[in-house]
């Protein structure tokens, strides 16, 4: 969706190594530290983005109906289409 390809860095609580992995990657169910195996804990991470996915989908709907309400005077300058 939105983020799964935005890049992120953690740090594994075991071994303390970075891993630079994906969202996409992190939003897997039960995902393993890449150097010792140790597994992640990925259900608050998930909860997180799904939240933030949620509201960036409501935002850009209620962008999509505000420019969907605008009226131009001088249609030579701009026009508006309405995609509905």
């Amino acid at each position: 969706m939105f983020f799964d390809n935005l890049p992120l860095e953690i740090t594994c609580f075991k071994c303390g190594k970075q891993i630079k992995e994906t969202v996409k990657w992190l939003k897997a169910e039960s995902q393993k530290c890449p150097f010792c195996g140790t597994l992640i804990d990925t259900t608050e991470f998930r909860r997180g983005i799904d939240e933030a996915t949620n509201r960036t989908h409501e935002m850009l709907q209620n962008l999509q109906d505000s420019l969907g309400s605008i009226k131009i005077k001088d249609s030579a300058l701009i026009t508006v289409v309405d995609r509905q």
